[in-house]
Parts: C-alpha cells; structure tokens; sequence
C-alpha cells in the first residue's frame, strides 16, 4: 500500500505542477506568437464558454442611410438589411508532456523537487513546439508541410484534421478568385474582399509611395486604418534601408512590443520569419511580402476550458510511461477583410 500511495502522490504532484505552470503556456505562446501577440493587445485573443456548431461573426457590408429632414417631413424608414454572418469552424490542437517510469523513477526524492524540474523541463519542450506550430500554421498554413500550399489551413500528416485558417487566406493576395472564406464566397461578394497591391517599384522612394498607396486603401470608411504591419526579414530589412535613405530617425522609435520593429504611419512594423512569398504562393521568399492588418476586425477565439489545458497524466497499458496531453479549441477570423491589406512582388533587390 506504501508503493502505491507513494505512487498516487507522485501523480498527483505532477498534475498539480503541470496545472500551475499553464498560464505560462498560454502567456508565452499568445505573447510569443507575433500574430497572436497583437490580436492579444487589441483584446481579440479571446475566451468563449460556449462554441456551438461553427463560431459566428456579424457581418456589416452596407451602412444604414442617413438623410437630413425639416419639421414635419417624411423619414425614410425602410428596413434594411446590409448585414449577414460569417462562419469559421472550430478546430483543434494537441502536444503532450511524458514522462517514462525509469525517468520519474531516477528523479524521484522526498520532496518531489526533481521530478518537478524534470517536468517543467518536458513543458518547456511542449510549450516550444506548440509555439513553433501556430507561427507556422498561422502564417503558412499547410505550406509548412509542403512549402506551397499558403491558402489552405494546415493538415495533420497524421490523421487528416484541419488546423486554423492562415492568414494568406484570410488576407488573400488576389482577393477576386473564387475562394470561400467564412462561408462567404469572395468572388461573387466584392464586399467580402481584402486590399492588395503588387509592387511595381524599383527605387526606395517607389517602394514607400506603394505602401502609402495600400495604406490609404485599407483606411477608407469607418473602422480606421491599419494598426499592426507584418513583412518577411528581407522585406523590414528594405524598409528601413528605404528610412535611411529618406533620414528618416523618427520612424525608428520603437514601438511598445516585445519584437524589434520600426513604425510605419506610427504603427509597428514587426518582421516574422513565417511569413511567405504570396506571389509565388510560397515559404521561400523570392519577393517581398507586407501585411497591412487592422486587429479591431481580426482575431482566434478561444474555448476557455481548452486554452492549453493539461489533462491528467495517464499510464497506458502497454508502455512503462505517463502522458499528460495539453488541448487547445479555437478558431482564426476576420469580420471586415475591407480593412486588411497585403502588397507582395516587392522588389528586395532595391538599392537606392
């Protein structure tokens, strides 16, 4: 009885560690994700209690009229529609921590201090790989399994299952392709369409005028202009060689993120190393890439009893080990791809 009382203590210890140290898991990958991070800071990285089939988005593409009057003259009070839903399916995520029985046998002390230290060794090693995971579904979707496919949300090579919907589908670099986002086909709702622009220039005073140019797209009407600028390296590296050029100093303040970044139009421009060539459709980086997102209308919901949370840890029948798997359920969306804007085909051998 000693044995396994010992036994049920040391399992319950490991439990109780893993529970604690799941803050730091969610903290870590929603900050170090970059994508996630700004979605985080505009409150768009957000729990829900209930999911329900798919979770929904209202959707606005008309604004109700509005006219003056005088006295007693008539109002137009026609009923108006002008507003629908989208609809994002909920998907799913799993990494796990294991610890074998020789391990936990050889860590084993009195106060369970090893053992500990060896699971938070084992977290780290989860937390690390989750964090990898979503950077790379989120900014490439399955091109992270075969370097091409950047439309389509990543694909479990062990069973199939769809991850989140990457961002080069939700900011589609031809938003005039008969593509389905949100349940909501783009091509036949020109509403339902993000900016583009593909970059003709060949100096750095064109390569400035181009993102002016998208800029002022993806600000007009209500809802305000784009608060957050993701590149690849290449493309932040041409950019504040372009700065330079321009003596600029007051575009490299830093802005208030953990990520080395510049400003453009005062908002930060970070560089994420995910990102793909969206011209060529793919993760090697040929030609530039620039996002320009407005985070109010973008973001991944999140099921608050399933961000990252640890199960028990669990002895299957034929393995001298316990596994504890950490769960994630949740969905990436956007409720107006009018305000979302990506250039690509820059230039990145721009000189002067």
């Amino acid at each position: 009885m000693a044995g396994t009382a010992l036994t049920r203590t040391y399992d319950s210890l490991l439990t109780a560690t893993l529970d604690l140290i799941r803050p730091v898991i969610e903290d870590q990958i929603s900050s170090g994700t970059k994508l996630l991070y700004f979605y985080k800071k505009k409150g768009n990285f957000k729990g829900v209690s209930a999911g329900g089939a798919k979770y929904v988005t209202p959707l606005m593409y008309e604004l109700v009229a509005a006219d003056s009057y005088s006295g007693y003259s008539t109002l137009d009070v026609t009923p108006f529609e002008g507003a629908t839903d989208a609809f994002w399916d909920w998907r799913q995520s799993a990494s796990h921590v294991t610890i074998s029985g020789l391990e936990e046998f050889q860590n084993r002390d009195a106060d369970g201090t090893r053992v500990i230290d060896l699971l938070k060794l084992r977290t780290k090693q989860a937390l690390l790989g989750l964090e990898d995971y979503f950077s790379k579904a989120l900014m490439q979707g399955q091109a992270k399994n075969d370097t091409s496919s950047i439309h389509t949300a990543c694909t479990s090579v062990l069973n199939g299952s769809l991850f989140l919907s990457p961002l080069p589908l939700l900011v589609k670099f031809d938003p005039t392709t008969s593509t389905t986002i949100g349940e909501i086909n783009q091509s036949t709702n020109t509403w339902w369409r993000n900016q583009t622009k593909t970059s003709g220039s060949s100096t750095y005073v064109a390569f400035l005028k181009d993102l002016r140019g998208l800029y002022t797209s993806c600000s007009k009407g209500p809802g305000g202009s784009p608060d957050v600028h993701i590149c690849d390296l290449s493309t932040f590296d041409l950019y504040e060689s372009a700065l330079a050029a321009a003596h600029r100093n007051p575009d490299y303040q830093k802005a208030d993120v953990p990520f080395e970044s510049v400003l453009f139009k005062g908002k930060p421009v970070v560089a994420e190393e995910h990102t793909v060539d969206v011209a060529q459709g793919s993760t090697t980086i040929t030609e530039g890439t620039w996002y320009m997102l407005n985070t109010e209308f973008m973001g991944v919901s999140f099921d608050k009893e399933h961000n990252f949370a640890p199960g028990p840890f669990i002895k299957p029948e034929n393995q001298d080990a316990k596994t504890a798997q950490v769960l994630w359920y949740g969905t990436h969306w956007t409720n107006n791809r009018r305000k979302q804007g990506v250039m690509g085909d820059i230039d990145l051998t721009i000189a002067s």
